[in-house]
């Protein structure tokens, strides 16, 4: 009973005893309260016509109960209305609009458009009556979770307990990867240092293990090793969790967020589990002791009877469940090691102090690395962008493939059509035309260097070959000095031949002298 109910009762009480004729005396010895009380109460049961001046029955019934007969007083105390008050006040439509929505309170504070504190704010919705506005919107029934025989294995990560390593001396947290199966309510449990992706899967394949099958999908909420981006619609998986569902031909459900009641059969389990480990005591001998004690544990687990089903969960695994899960696969899950990282300037990733490039849109964006002991396959917002062979070779730390280099990169690569069509006129042609392209640093002058290919149409390989090697000795990476030496080689080439003196007096081997054609005139004549 509140103390504004008290204080209407006692007032109904003595404005009562008043209209029965009682002495003010005799109502202050029966109710205990002070004359001044009665006094004052009496005077307004007059001016509300309860009483008569001389102190009998007034002409006004006295309300039914529990209505109050006087209204309450005014506490002149809110009547002073603080800075913060104020503020609020002005946003009070903003903030029963959000809380009739459903929001938090600290999520109202948080966004709220002035600052005030939030010892404030709580008490503004605690005199306004606004403090448990929108909590009903919160409750709303969950309907019971069925799950068929093998249909799913509900998996949760949880702390179980802070560990002292006896080596370092440093504080470590010990993880527990907790399984359960939806239809018999069979439990595991796996002991691990860290939940990265490696772990998870290491675990989810032991369980698959015990369990002699796979079952149809895995659920479980969206921790970072088996979701990048978790979505209320579709999240994007991890990678190397989606891959390792595929080899198994299992289903992977990813809950939405804030949901747990949608696995609660995993989510009450865990204080359980936790306690079946409390009578380990605070000693320490390894992980490995750590987990066989929890096993022996969980076996008494499985064989006790189960609150909700009445029966016990090895027996239901055994007898219906065991049947209907899918066989393992006949070779084991190759667990990939995987990174998360950004793409270099330079338009490669790191993994594994290797490596490995990617086209160059990708430069900056976060990307995830997985390996095996054969490949390397890197994702982009859980879409695989590209692949490499792993570099295995100690002397090798870069994989970079021909389209992802620049134009002038992929020019000096050994089968460019540069260098191919070079390589056959000779080897110094080549590397002519491997100097001109790194003297562009980045343009690539074709006139050059298509200028000296085209050379072959004139001349002879050797030739050509003999020219730029002359070019390079001497330092001169130019078209005009390789066509410069082409042309004196040539020249010498001639000398003594019978074709020189034509070619001297602008003639031609092919034509004939004017001598030759008058000695043909006479002969006719």
């Amino acid at each position: 009973m509140t103390k504004r109910v008290r204080r209407q009762r006692m007032d109904r009480r003595i404005v009562e005893y008043l209209r029965e004729g009682r002495s003010i005396g005799r109502i202050c010895r029966d109710l205990h309260v002070g004359k001044e009380r009665v006094r004052r109460l009496r005077e307004m049961a007059r001016s509300y016509k309860y009483l008569d001046d001389p102190g009998d029955r007034g002409p006004i019934a006295l309300p039914a109960h529990p209505e109050a007969l006087f209204p309450d007083p005014v506490d002149k105390r809110s009547l002073l209305v603080s800075e913060p008050h104020r503020l609020l006040d002005t946003h009070r439509e903003w903030i029963e609009e959000r809380l009739g929505a459903g929001w938090h309170k600290v999520t109202v504070f948080e966004e709220l458009p002035v600052s005030v504190g939030r010892s404030s704010f709580y008490r503004y919705l605690d005199r306004h009556g606004l403090y448990r506005l929108g909590e009903k919107l919160g409750r709303r029934v969950v309907p019971e979770i069925v799950h068929r025989p093998g249909e799913a294995l509900l998996v949760d990560w949880g702390k179980l307990r802070d560990v002292i390593d006896p080596e370092t001396g440093r504080k470590r947290t010990l993880w527990m990867l907790t399984g359960i199966m939806g239809f018999s309510r069979y439990q595991m449990a796996r002991l691990v240092w860290t939940n990265d992706v490696a772990t998870t899967l290491a675990a989810l394949e032991s369980m698959f293990r015990e369990l002699g099958g796979v079952p149809f999908k895995i659920t479980t909420d969206n921790p970072k090793c088996f979701a990048i981006k978790a979505s209320r619609y579709e999240p994007i998986l991890h990678p190397a969790f989606e891959r390792f569902a595929a080899h198994y031909g299992c289903v992977v459900e990813c809950l939405p967020p804030r949901t747990p009641q949608l696995k609660g059969k995993i989510e009450r389990p865990m204080p359980y589990l936790r306690r079946l480990y409390e009578a380990h005591a605070d000693r320490w001998d390894g992980i490995e002791e750590s987990q066989a004690y929890l096993d022996r544990k969980m076996a008494i687990a499985n064989e006790r009877k189960h609150g909700t089903t009445q029966m016990r969960p090895i027996d239901l695994f055994v007898g219906e469940e065991a049947q209907k899960l899918k066989e393992l696969p006949h070779l084991a899950y190759e667990i990939e090691t995987s990174s998360e990282t950004n793409v270099r300037k330079d338009g490669h990733v790191r993994f594994e102090n290797k490596y490995y490039s990617v086209d160059e849109r990708s430069i900056g964006k976060a990307v995830i690395c997985m390996g095996n002991s054969r490949r390397v396959a890197i994702y982009a917002n859980g879409k695989l962008i590209e692949t490499h062979a792993r570099l295995t070779d100690p002397a090798r730390s870069k994989s970079t493939k021909p389209h992802h280099l620049k134009p002038w990169e992929r020019s000096l690569e050994d089968h460019s059509v540069y260098r191919q069509r070079a390589r056959k006129v000779g080897p110094h042609v080549e590397r002519m035309i491997v100097a001109l392209l790194e003297q562009g640093q980045g343009f690539i002058d074709t006139r050059k260097v298509w200028g000296i290919l085209s050379f072959d149409k004139t001349y002879s390989h050797e030739a050509i070959d003999r020219a730029c090697r002359q070019s390079l000795e001497m330092g001169s990476l130019s078209y005009r000095t390789v066509k410069m030496l082409l042309e004196l080689m040539a020249t010498s080439t001639v000398q003594g031949s019978p074709e020189k003196a034509a070619r001297k007096k602008g003639g031609h081997r092919f034509t004939r002298s004017l001598e030759e054609y008058k000695r043909q005139t006479t002969m006719l004549h």
